[in-house]
């Protein structure tokens, strides 16, 4: 599939999880044809994300929206939802409201450095 191809086929991809919220998408569909790589869109960019046994994580700007769509990629298919807050919009309030995880990880690492700096660090 060409760039132009994949393009079109993200952006309905993007419309459909909009209107739903999340999907699954196989990477090889049932007729053989393979769901092009989302970089190729040119619509998501390389990202990160909660660790969940993924090999990458993908993001996609919504324009004029707070929103943005996310895709994990796994090995036989792609886990696709909307994040209230696009990380590199709003990147405090995607932590708070997609990501308390991580927030929650970050938070818990700093205490924690503070503290065995505060210990390590009296004389």
């Amino acid at each position: 599939m060409n760039s132009h191809g994949s393009y079109e086929f993200w952006s309905n991809v993007i419309a459909d999880v909009l209107a739903t919220g999340r999907l699954t998408l196989p990477k090889v569909n049932f007729g053989g044809s393979i769901t092009p790589r989302p970089e190729e869109s040119g619509l998501f960019k390389r990202s990160v994300g909660e660790p969940k046994g993924q090999i990458a994580d993908w993001r996609a700007n919504i324009p004029g929206s707070d929103r943005g769509v996310h895709a994990v990629e796994f090995p036989g298919h792609y886990s696709i939802h909307v994040d209230h807050f696009d990380p590199a919009k709003h990147p405090v309030m995607h932590l708070l409201r997609d990501s308390p995880l991580t927030l929650v990880t970050v938070l818990a690492a700093g205490l924690g450095a503070f503290l065995l700096l505060g210990i390590f660090g009296r004389k």
